[in-house]
């Protein structure tokens, strides 16, 4: 993934609490101190309080409920709350941080004396081999390693400390010039001791850019037999045809005991798919993506061969083909048919780019079986409403729906689809003819938690609807639709439904009436809401910025932690001023425009605010809330 030379993106992170006194942060910890009047009686001062009176082991219980850093932010108040977090964190069996870069500092205090983790995810981007000696514990069982640059020590010290390991995943942030220099040869130089320590290994990720296929051929001699699932990403063409050779059986091999492959390709060929129907009996899951540079040529394509061929799984229960900026031209209706007669028990569907399929083939698939809990259809652009009639009857279990970018769906598919009384996660995101008829039939599922509508043509009209439905709905996703307004905002969040209790993620980028008052209306009444995008919101002002960074400052607690005004063009030149202490109390990730870095004279700059707010990112790279959707090799700038 491309470099990038500006460093426009800058994390820094630091958690007073967990650090020795003679390294914590004046200003972390003038942000941490309570501000109320009777804070010195609460706190663990000679004088006593109310917490120190409760029992320690209450204490522990209670925070033991609380993620992580909530626990941490905790320990800041007073010594009796310090020492139960450290008791409560020490007893933790799953550490997820994943959404903050911890330094080894701060990730050594976290876990030392953590004799008890189970799971542990750990975003590496601040971290060096050191961090080994707190990361590789004897109790793990399973692994996740995100954005991460380790050496070979690193591995063999996971290899020889946790020799009871089930899963382990690795996702690499760095910059393909030093990928060859630095990873020559990943898998069989640096996955090898983990392989021989890691006897019980039955889950591997590996998110890296495995570039040389010689270094397929070394991985392919090193992965255990006890592999069940196996997911690499990217794999080139003939690094998979090293890895997958078509000349000889490897079931004697990993193939053995392998339920689950995942390989996103340059190619998604009927080559590879024929191998791996071939030599992966006991295939459960398979899940290939592929971005080709050009239109694939007839011999190197996925033809109706290869989905022939899949037909014969016939114990595939998840199946997933997806082609992104390009379509499988030779595959139609014949294929899909013949899938759809040998695969009898698929749960999970996922289509991407198959632009000759129509509704006859979709509705073949929905028709199967009944166990079917998801199904998702990207650049469907046969894909119509009559595929989704009677949904309902064909899969009762349905939980899942997301048809992306299919031109042809009208309201009438939403109004099918509202007939589904079990379905939990609705994705129309890109039908750009959706209207407020559909989100009328919509409000009234009663178990839907996600709803993504970017792009459709609803009006206020429909989110008044949604605003006293019955939807429990979590994230909702209105970017891009043009014709709402702030009024909307306020019909959806002051009406008599339950959206406003149950709200945590709204995006509302790229709507060009969305101004500051929609933004007042989110504070006053959905004080829950932890993501918020207001991407491209052009009237989004400084005033409304403050209110929103008020939220929760009664209570002390903010929910916001995740915010994007990227390009919000009437902010003010110095509009990061709302961002300091005591606003957005608990702020992890901001996104701002690219122009924000490249000023100059703004007060106060973005390397003073990251001194006052440690546990702050900024981001200029659009990125999606997160930077999930992005490796930036520049991540550790600021220190």
């Amino acid at each position: 993934m491309p470099g990038n030379p500006m460093g426009y993106h800058m994390s820094h992170l630091s958690c007073s609490v967990l650090l020795p006194k003679n390294k914590r942060r004046g200003d972390a910890m003038e942000e941490k101190r309570p501000r109320t009047a009777d804070a010195g009686e609460a706190s663990g001062s000679d004088g006593g309080g109310l917490v120190n009176r409760l029992p320690e082991a209450l204490l522990v219980e209670v925070l033991s409920l609380l993620e992580v850093d909530d626990a941490c932010s905790a320990a800041a108040s007073c010594r009796a709350l310090h020492a139960a977090a450290a008791a409560a964190i020490s007893a933790i069996t799953t550490v997820d941080l994943s959404e903050f870069a911890p330094s080894n500092a701060i990730l050594s205090r976290i876990l030392v004396g953590n004799g008890s983790v189970r799971s542990l995810t750990v975003n590496c981007s601040r971290l060096d081999d050191s961090a080994a000696a707190a990361i590789a514990k004897h109790s793990l069982r399973e692994l996740s390693l995100l954005k991460c640059s380790f050496s070979k020590s690193f591995f063999v010290a996971i290899g020889e400390k946790c020799p009871n390991l089930r899963s382990i995943k690795l996702e690499m942030a760095i910059s393909p010039d030093d990928l060859n220099s630095r990873y020559d040869g990943f898998g069989c130089t640096f996955l090898a001791p983990i392989f021989a320590g890691c006897s019980h290994l039955e889950t591997l990720w590996i998110k890296f850019p495995l570039l040389d296929p010689r270094t397929g051929e070394s991985l392919l001699t090193f992965i255990p037999s006890t592999i069940k699932e196996l997911l690499l990403q990217p794999v080139s063409q003939s690094w998979a045809r090293a890895l997958f050779p078509t000349t000889i059986s490897l079931t004697t091999q990993f193939t053995e005991s392998l339920e689950s492959i995942s390989l996103v390709l340059d190619t998604i060929t009927d080559e590879i798919v024929v191998w791996i129907t071939k030599n992966i009996r006991n295939l459960v899951e398979l899940c290939l993506e592929d971005e080709p540079v050009s239109q694939a040529y007839l011999n190197d394509d996925l033809t109706n061969v290869g989905i022939q061929a899949l037909s014969l799984c016939n114990n595939l229960r998840h199946l997933s083909l997806t082609r992104r900026y390009s379509d499988f031209r030779r595959v139609n209706d014949f294929g899909i048919l013949t899938l759809s007669e040998g695969c009898k028990q698929l749960r999970t569907i996922r289509l991407g780019g198959f632009s000759k399929v129509s509704d006859a083939g979709y509705a073949a698939l929905l028709h199967s079986g009944k166990d079917l809990k998801k199904f998702e259809v990207s650049n469907g652009f046969c894909l119509s409403d009559l595929a989704c009639l009677d949904l309902d009857k064909a899969a009762p279990n349905v939980q899942e729906v997301r048809l992306l970018s299919c031109a042809l769906l009208t309201s009438d598919t939403a109004i099918s689809l509202a007939s589904c009384t079990n379905l939990k996660i609705l994705d129309l995101s890109g039908c750009k003819s959706i209207a407020d008829s559909g989100l009328i039939s919509i409000s009234q599922l009663s178990m839907l938690t996600l709803l993504d509508l970017a792009g459709a043509d609803i009006t206020d009209a429909g989110l008044s609807a949604l605003g006293n439905g019955k939807c429990p709905i979590s994230s909702l996703c209105l970017r891009g639709c043009r014709r709402i307004t702030s009024n909307g905002i306020a019909s959806l969040l002051c009406g008599t439904g339950t959206i406003n209790k149950t709200l945590v993620s709204l995006d509302i980028g790229n709507v060009p009436k969305i101004s500051g008052r929609a933004v007042i209306v989110i504070a006053k009444n959905c004080e829950q809401i932890s993501s918020l995008s207001l991407r491209n919101c052009l009237f989004i002002t400084d005033s409304s910025l403050e209110m929103l960074g008020s939220m929760g400052r009664d209570t002390g607690k903010c929910s916001l932690r995740m915010l994007d005004v990227a390009y919000c063009s009437r902010l003010s030149r110095n509009f990061l001023r709302h961002f300091e202490p005591p606003l957005f109390r608990g702020l992890r990730w901001l996104g701002v425009g690219k122009n924000v870095v490249e000023r100059r004279g703004c007060r106060p700059s973005i390397a003073e605010l990251l001194e006052k707010k440690p546990g702050l990112t900024i981001c200029a790279n659009a990125c999606e809330m997160g930077c999930r959707n992005k490796f930036h090799p520049d991540i550790r700038v600021h220190q």
